[in-house]
């Protein structure tokens, strides 16, 4: 998995429970945060599958299709 470093505040109580879990499940604080984010998006319906592009499709009008042979006539 490739990771982004990213750098943040958090209120001193987030942070206690941050570590209290991270603890308890046996993981790092990193991970849990991670794993809230991603509960955070997939609420909001945000895949990680999801192409960037997808909303752009049918947003402009022209030919629904191309006859790529006009480039070189």
């Amino acid at each position: 998995m490739e990771l982004v470093r990213k750098q943040t505040y958090i209120t001193p109580y987030q942070d206690r429970a941050v570590k209290r879990l991270a603890r308890l499940q046996g993981t790092t604080e990193a991970e849990i945060l991670r794993r809230a984010v991603d509960l955070l998006l997939a609420r909001e319906g945000i895949l990680e599958t999801q192409d960037p592009f997808v909303d752009l499709i049918g947003m402009f009008e022209g030919p629904t299709e191309v006859d790529h042979d006009d480039i070189y006539r």
